[in-house]
């Protein structure tokens, strides 16, 4: 999880490092269009032009209370505004994070189209920044680039936003006011690199050691098992040499939070095709909490399963619980609560429909007492349970409706054939509650011109 206000992001305030050219002025994070309120950015493998799995990027824009399906966007290719072209299989909208980047005082959205053809190259990958403006998101530069997962943070000391980006390497974008023009767009590398990691995965930016500057970490690959590595922001920005390494096993999915409410970040991993007591891809999620020198490896990894008591359901194969991960203030207590994703958890005989799992922050750290699973058609969650919904695919916490608490946006990417669904459930004092006043949003009320295999809610927003 990224760049949020503290009540809603989970992250406590820290102090703001020095900078030479401060920006005028930040937006509230997400929010495209500089109304005050935070839009939803949603990604979809839609055909577009004819062409399947060509991806596009539906936005809702909020009201302050809600989100209204009728003020929104479907960004694509076939633009005129948004550079290339469309293509099959170019997974437009794969990966999405936002940020005010130029610090105009309209959030921007970074997008990852991780397969984009260029020339006569295919799968070489592109990322994309679109701008925002009153309108809302109106103009985009493109830059070539193997882009698979990006996050956002605070990485120098310029006061810019940044972004981190994951593919063949890890590369980093410095925001800066001139990031919109021609040529603006500038990777420059960061992380280690070699020839024995590889599989880069996982990715996720906050401030660990409250330092005022974010951090970045993710998985890798290597032929000794898989490492998590940490990257400090400093003034100077990241660095090329890692400022932790911790061995752990293949993840997908990584949110940073302040899960006891100490000021510091603490870093949830999800690994879902690890094996629980015995049964293959059942998964897990590792959790190691922030201090003064980053990651507290002195205080051990909390290790979280269907089999921790206190969690809901048990271990099963084929579940992958932590397929997806999200940390975020759902109760307005100054904690962040995990939510954890299990796509393929089978409820009865409907395999694969999915459910999730939310965890709360506690002083000590997470309340698994108090755990509650949520799944279609119960407790105020809408919809049905059915195979194949796999609900629970993306989540992200952020805060809708201006009420000081975070409120969970999930996706349930399989739902109708793969048309795909998304959903938001409401933050409250007690915890993620029902839907309330968010709609259900599907292909059919964002008027996609092909709802078929849209699977809406490959990807949300960080």
């Amino acid at each position: 999880m990224t760049s949020g206000p503290a009540r809603t992001s989970g992250l406590a305030a820290t102090p703001t490092p020095a900078a030479t050219s401060r920006p005028t002025a930040v937006a509230v994070p997400n929010d495209f269009n500089g109304d005050g309120f935070v839009d939803l950015a949603l990604g979809s493998q839609a055909t577009v032009s004819g062409f399947p799995f060509a991806g596009m990027v539906p936005i809702v824009y909020g009201t302050g209370t809600t989100l209204n399906p009728a003020r929104r966007q479907r960004i694509d290719e076939s633009l005129a505004w948004v550079p290339g072209t469309p293509e099959q299989d170019e997974g437009f909208g794969s990966t999405l994070a936002s940020a005010d980047f130029n610090a105009d005082g309209f959030a921007d959205l970074a997008v990852c189209a991780p397969t984009e053809a260029e020339g006569s190259f295919g799968g070489v990958g592109a990322l994309y920044i679109l701008f925002g403006t009153s309108s809302g998101l109106q103009r985009a530069s493109r830059v070539v680039s193997n882009c698979d997962e990006v996050a956002t943070g605070r990485f120098n000391g310029d006061g810019f936003p940044d972004l981190a980006i994951l593919g063949d390497r890890p590369h980093v974008v410095y925001g800066s006011a001139t990031l919109s023009n021609p040529g603006g767009i500038v990777l420059r590398n960061f992380g280690v690199v070699n020839s024995d990691l590889f599989a880069r995965a996982a990715l996720a930016a906050g401030d660990l050691n409250r330092d005022g500057y974010s951090d970045v970490v993710y998985t890798a690959s290597r032929s000794r098992g898989v490492v998590l590595q940490v990257y400090f922001g400093r003034a100077t920005g990241l660095g090329t040499s890692f400022s932790q390494q911790i061995a752990t096993s293949l993840s997908t999915s990584a949110s940073i939070g302040d899960i006891n409410g100490d000021g510091y970040g603490d870093l949830a991993v999800g690994s879902p095709s690890a094996v629980v007591s015995g049964h293959d891809l059942a998964g897990l999620v590792r959790v190691w909490f922030g201090s003064a020198s980053g990651l507290n490896i002195g205080r051990g990894v909390t290790v979280i399963s269907q089999d921790t008591a206190g969690i809901p359901g048990g271990a099963e194969s084929g579940d992958y619980f932590g397929y997806s991960v999200a940390l975020g203030d759902a109760t307005g207590d100054g904690r962040a609560d995990l939510a954890v994703g299990t796509p393929f958890e089978d409820i009865g005989t409907a395999l694969d429909a999915g459910y999730a799992t939310v965890v709360p922050g506690a002083a000590a750290g997470l309340n698994f007492a108090g755990s509650k699973a949520y799944q279609q058609g119960t407790g105020g969650v809408p919809g049905t349970v059915r195979a194949g919904n796999r609900f629970g695919w993306a989540m992200v916490f952020r805060d809708f409706n201006r009420d000081r608490r975070a409120d969970l946006a999930i996706t349930a990417v399989g739902t109708n054939a793969n048309q795909g669904l998304a959903m938001v459930l409401t933050g409250r004092a007690a915890g993620v509650g029902g839907s309330g006043v968010f709609p259900v949003l599907t292909p059919q009320v964002l008027a996609f011109p092909v709802v078929a295999r849209a699977f809406l809610g490959t990807s949300l927003f960080r």
